[in-house]
């Protein structure tokens, strides 16, 4: 089950002006997402439309793409910047069965001719893109550049036929080595790498300047990424020396946080007074300290007390969780409803789930 605010929609409109049978509702903006994780990027791409956007829809046109009538370009670029497994974010500009007949449905002054540009895809031929190029560079008469470019045409083939979308803000950068488990000053075994850590800050749907909590912060892997994204973060942990681990990675990386408490989380009081999101790694396993509780106790007194110190105002908010898959998800029911779940493959022994809850 997928958040009220997100429609799906199939089915073209009579007279569409794309013959590929792409609904014209959604020429706002497409995603090109990676290949990993088969649910989650789709899931993250349309968490970050709902932050931003509630009333958005969005369309899958593949399992790598997705369209959407957002069509404001500065939320565009926030959504695509914060994705974690989203390779290309831009404006839709038009859908067609050929190469040919994509670059005559694009406008010559789409951009500046003094500019550069680079096309790139995902699931097309080199040769096709390069031929996409070409055209483009003798309809709009800017130069392409395969270094820095200025402007990105982004090209795919879906299940509805080819699309052709834009960033006007170049590639976008990833910089995940730099902040892996091993390179930071506090290492731990459970550690989370970023790129998952930078998902599960998205799917709890949190903006910028609002409050985000980690109430198993282990070495600090949400906070990092939240701090990166202007958000307000606070993390806790029910050991003194990982806390302190944790304290010890986000100043050593220079994050903004609001702090990090040593604290039980699944106590009957919690130590905060009110958040606007949380996700967190429940502690399981040898690696991880539980104090002698099970995982599937500490996730059903958590989530008992988590609604508490749920903002309340307009709209749900949300609690994300990821737990083994096979222990029995008891949380409560009177407060929150399971949104979504999906499954991360480990090794043969161990299948992660993310299961996100969602205030009632």
């Amino acid at each position: 089950m997928f958040p009220a605010a997100i429609e799906w929609s199939s089915a073209a409109p009579p007279n569409s002006a794309f013959s590929i049978g792409l609904d014209a509702e959604m020429i706002g903006s497409f995603y090109v997402l990676s290949g990993e994780e088969l649910t989650l990027p789709q899931a993250e791409i349309r968490a970050l439309i709902e932050t931003y956007a509630p009333a958005a829809k969005t369309q899958s046109l593949s399992s790598r793409v997705i369209s959407s009538n957002l069509n404001d370009s500065a939320l565009i670029q926030r959504v695509s910047r914060r994705a974690a497994y989203c390779r290309f974010g831009g404006e839709f500009l038009c859908a067609a069965d050929s190469v040919q007949a994509l670059a005559d449905g694009i406008s010559k002054s789409i951009i500046d001719p003094d500019s550069s540009f680079e096309v790139s895809s995902e699931t097309l031929d080199r040769s096709l893109v390069g031929d996409l190029g070409a055209l483009i560079k003798q309809r709009t008469g800017a130069r392409v550049s395969l270094e820095e470019p200025q402007c990105v045409f982004q090209v795919e083939s879906t299940d509805r036929g080819l699309v052709l979308g834009l960033s006007r803000s170049g590639f976008k950068k990833f910089s995940w080595r730099q902040r892996r488990p091993r390179a930071r000053k506090f290492f731990l075994p459970s550690a989370i790498y970023p790129k998952l850590a930078c998902l599960l800050v998205n799917l709890s749907r949190v903006k910028e300047g609002e409050v985000f909590l980690d109430p198993f912060c282990g070495t600090g892997s949400l906070l990092i990424e939240s701090s990166l994204m202007g958000i307000r973060t606070i993390g806790s942990d029910l050991t003194r020396w990982i806390a302190r681990g944790a304290l010890l990675n986000l100043k050593g990386l220079s994050m903004d946080f609001e702090g990090i408490l040593r604290c039980d989380a699944t106590a009957a009081k919690l130590p905060f007074h009110s958040v606007d999101g949380i996700s967190t790694d429940v502690p399981y396993g040898r690696a991880s300290s539980t104090r002698g509780k099970e995982t599937e106790t500490i996730v059903r007194e958590f989530s008992a007390q988590a609604s508490e110190i749920l903002a309340r105002g307009k709209g749900s908010k949300y609690c994300v969780i990821m737990h083994p898959s096979h222990i029995k998800f008891d949380f409560d029911s009177t407060a929150f409803e399971l949104a979504e779940r999906h499954f991360i493959y480990v090794h043969r022994n161990l299948t992660r789930a993310v299961s996100v809850l969602r205030t009632r």
